[in-house]
């Protein structure tokens, strides 16, 4: 940009990397605030402290990269719901430590980095370049057996919606597709009728389905949940 604030040629052909922030450390926030706005060719849209903020302003941002640096209960479940509503924006998890477990967790519910935050500051910033060119990018040291695997969980780039479901909400569906009504569900799984219309709600939200039998028999067939009786008529 020239002295009267005005961009030049070059400057306007720059694409930014679109940026959203949710970390719960305010220092921590601020350090990567800094840390990004300082590159040419990243732009910070929003910054939030929790994942269901997070998971609103990507759906209003539509940014190339989310920071998700939460230590909250629901992290998994906001990497799952991105991954499968936003699949072109990618999830980097900066994360203390080097828990496998949790990584391959991470790495099956949609996480294209697991960088770590002891990483170095050049690396940290290549790593989402890398991730914004669709390069996947496993920055941690994982073991030598669990490499590959992780690896392979990054390369994949699609989710099935049936894996975001919640453990109730699988159930209410298999409820649902044996034929039960919401008041027998609730019956059975002793919970409201009320609490089953959520769950149900949430289920066909998640689905991407209307609130019919039939397509929800399709669905749960399809997906080898229901067995067709008919099929050997």
């Amino acid at each position: 940009m020239n002295s009267g604030g005005i961009a030049t040629e070059g400057e306007l052909d720059v694409k930014h990397i679109k940026v959203v922030i949710a970390e719960e450390q305010q220092n921590i926030r601020e350090t990567l605030r800094l840390l990004i706005s300082s590159e040419p060719d990243m732009q910070i849209v929003g910054e939030v402290n929790n994942g269901f903020d997070a998971l609103d302003m990507v759906g209003s941002l539509h940014p190339d990269i989310l920071i998700l640096g939460l230590n909250a209960s629901n992290t998994l479940e906001i990497v799952r719901l991105v991954n499968h509503r936003f699949p072109n924006t990618a999830v980097v998890i900066p994360r203390q430590g080097n828990n496998e477990d949790r990584i391959m967790e991470m790495m099956r519910a949609g996480v294209k980095t697991y960088a770590l935050k002891t990483s170095s500051s050049i690396k940290f910033i290549n790593t989402i370049r890398k991730v914004s060119s669709s390069q996947t990018s496993l920055n941690t040291p994982v073991s030598e057996r669990a490499a590959p695997k992780a690896t392979r969980y990054l390369e994949k780039s699609t989710i099935d919606p049936y894996e975001v479901l919640t453990k109730r909400e699988r159930e209410v569906l298999n409820l649902a597709v044996s034929g039960l009504t919401n008041a027998m569900i609730a019956d059975r799984l002793c919970i409201s009728r009320r609490t089953v219309e959520i769950h149900r709600a949430n289920m066909l939200r998640k689905l991407g389905l209307r609130n019919q039998y039939e397509q929800l028999r399709k669905y749960a067939i399809e997906r080898k949940i229901l067995v067709d009786t008919n099929q050997n008529k």
